[in-house]
C-alpha cells in the first residue's frame, strides 16, 4: 500500500505528520538517555535522596517556565520553528547535565533543560495539533508512541551503556549529537512545506472567539482537566525518574539492571499509546481512561507490596512496566481534550497545549520533593505509595476530562 499524499487543508499531505515526529522522537530520546544515567549522575555529585529531588525540583520548575513562554515564542516565529530552536536548546543542555561536576551545577543546568523541555513540549504538541487540523487526520496517539517509542530505544542503549561503564558525558555527548543532526535534516526537508504560525482551519472560520462562552467553558472543563494532569505528574515522575534508583538503593540492583527501570516504564508507555487510537474508536475515550487509572492502581499497589516485603526486583521491574502500560493514554487524551477547545473556541492551539502542559508540570515539581522527603523518612517504597495516590486521581478525573 502506497503512502497517501492527498493534500488536505491548507496544503498539508498526510505525510506531514513526520515532521513532528521528528521533534518528539528527540525530546524521547534525550529524554531517555538521561534517566538511564540518573543514578549515575546523583551519586557522582553525592546527592541524597532529598537532594536529588531538589534539582528534579529545579528542573519541573524551569518546564512550568517554559510551558508558560511557548506560546508567546510560537506565535513569534511559528510552531515548528519554535519547536526546532527549543529542540536544539534541549540538545545542548542535555551535554550540561552530563557534565555536571557538582550539586549547584547539576541543579542548574536542569533548571535550564527544564525550562527548553517546556517549551519543546507545548510547541511541538501544538505544530502537530496544526498538522492535524490541516490534514483532518488523527495524530497525537501516534505522536506520542513515537515519543515513548524514542525514549525506550534511547533507554535501552543507555542501558548498554551503563552496563559497559561508558562514561556519562560521552553518551549523553553522542545523544545530543545524533538529536542536532536529526532535527536539522528534518527542518531543510521540510522547509516550505510547514505551517509556520497562521491561524489554523478552526480559528480562521469560526471569527471572533466568544470570550463569555469560552470563560464558561473553561471554568467547567480545567479544573477536571488540571487534575488529570497533575495526578498523572505523580505517576509518570516517579516512574521514569526515581524507579531507577529505587531499584539500586532499594533492592541493590547492579547498575545495568537500575538502568532498566525506566526503560520498561517507557516500554509499557509505547505498547498503549500505540493501540490507543483504535481502542478510543473501538471503546471510546472514557473507557479508555477508566482501563488506564485502573491498571496504574493495580501495578503500583502491587510494588508497593514487593518493596515493603523485600521481594525480587524482577517483580518490581514488573510492576513499573504494568504501571507505564497504564500511564501511556493519559497525556495523548489530555492533549486531545485540549485540542477540541482549540477546534471549538478558536483559541490558539500553542494555548491550549500550554494549559495541559502547565497544569501536568504543577504536578512534576511538587512530586520530586514529595517523593523525595518521604522516601528519606520512611523508605523507598513511598515511590510506589505516591504513584499508587497518583493513579487514584487519575482514575477520578481522566474519565470526566475526555468525556
Amino acid at each position: 500500500m502506497g503512502v497517501d499524499v492527498t493534500p488536505g487543508v491548507g496544503g498539508q499531505t498526510s505525510r506531514d505528520w513526520l515532521v513532528p515526529a521528528s521533534a518528539f522522537a528527540v525530546n524521547g530520546a534525550l529524554y531517555g538517555s538521561l534517566l538511564t544515567r540518573f543514578p549515575e549522575i546523583a551519586d557522582r555529585v553525592s546527592a541524597s535522596e532529598t537532594e536529588f529531588g531538589m534539582v528534579l525540583f529545579a528542573s519541573a520548575i524551569g518546564g512550568l517556565l517554559g510551558s508558560l513562554v511557548a506560546p508567546l515564542l510560537a506565535r513569534a516565529v511559528g510552531e515548528w520553528a519554535a519547536t526546532l530552536l527549543a529542540g536544539v536548546g534541549y540538545a545542548l543542555l542535555a551535554v550540561g547535565v552530563a557534565w555536571a561536576p557538582r550539586l549547584a551545577v547539576l541543579g542548574g543546568a536542569l533548571l535550564l533543560l527544564g525550562l527548553l523541555d517546556g517549551a519543546h513540549d507545548v510547541v511541538m504538541n501544538a505544530f502537530a495539533v496544526r498538522i492535524q487540523q490541516a490534514s483532518g487526520s488523527t495524530l497525537m496517539g501516534r505522536m506520542h508512541a513515537t515519543w515513548s517509542l524514542s525514549l525506550a530505544g534511547a533507554g535501552g542503549l543507555g542501558t548498554v551503556a551503563a552496563g559497559l561503564r561508558v562514561p556519562v558525558a560521552v553518551h549523553i555527548g553522542v545523544a545530543a549529537a545524533t538529536a542536532l543532526v536529526l532535527q536539522l535534516a528534518v527542518a531543510l526537508r521540510s522547509r516550505g512545506r510547514t505551517p509556520a504560525g497562521a491561524p489554523g482551519p478552526a480559528a480562521a472560520s469560526t471569527g471572533p472567539p466568544r470570550q463569555r462562552g469560552i470563560r464558561v467553558r473553561l471554568r467547567h472543563v480545567l479544573p477536571v482537566l488540571g487534575l488529570a494532569a497533575l495526578a498523572a505528574s505523580y505517576v509518570e515522575s516517579p516512574g521514569q525518574e526515581w524507579t531507577g534508583l529505587l531499584l539500586s538503593r532499594g533492592f541493590d540492583a547492579a547498575p545495568q539492571v537500575a538502568a532498566v527501570a525506566p526503560v520498561l516504564f517507557a516500554a509499557g508507555l509505547v505498547v498503549s499509546r500505540l493501540v490507543l487510537d483504535a481502542a478510543v474508536r473501538r471503546s471510546g475515550p472514557a473507557t479508555v481512561a477508566v482501563f488506564s487509572g485502573t491498571t496504574m492502581i493495580a501495578a503500583a499497589a502491587v510494588g508497593f507490596v514487593v518493596t515493603l516485603a523485600g521481594g525480587s526486583a524482577w517483580w518490581a521491574l514488573a510492576a513499573v512496566t504494568v504501571a507505564g502500560l497504564g500511564a501511556g493514554p493519559v497525556f495523548p487524551l489530555l492533549f486531545g481534550a485540549a485540542d477540541h477547545l482549540s477546534i471549538r473556541h478558536g483559541i490558539p492551539a500553542a494555548r491550549t497545549a500550554s494549559i495541559v502542559s502547565a497544569l501536568s508540570r504543577m504536578g512534576a515539581i511538587s512530586a520530586p520533593v514529595v517523593v523525595g522527603s518521604l522516601t528519606d523518612a520512611l523508605g523507598l517504597g513511598m515511590i510506589f505509595a505516591v504513584m499508587t495516590a497518583g493513579a487514584v486521581l487519575v482514575l477520578l478525573a481522566l474519565p470526566r476530562a475526555v468525556r
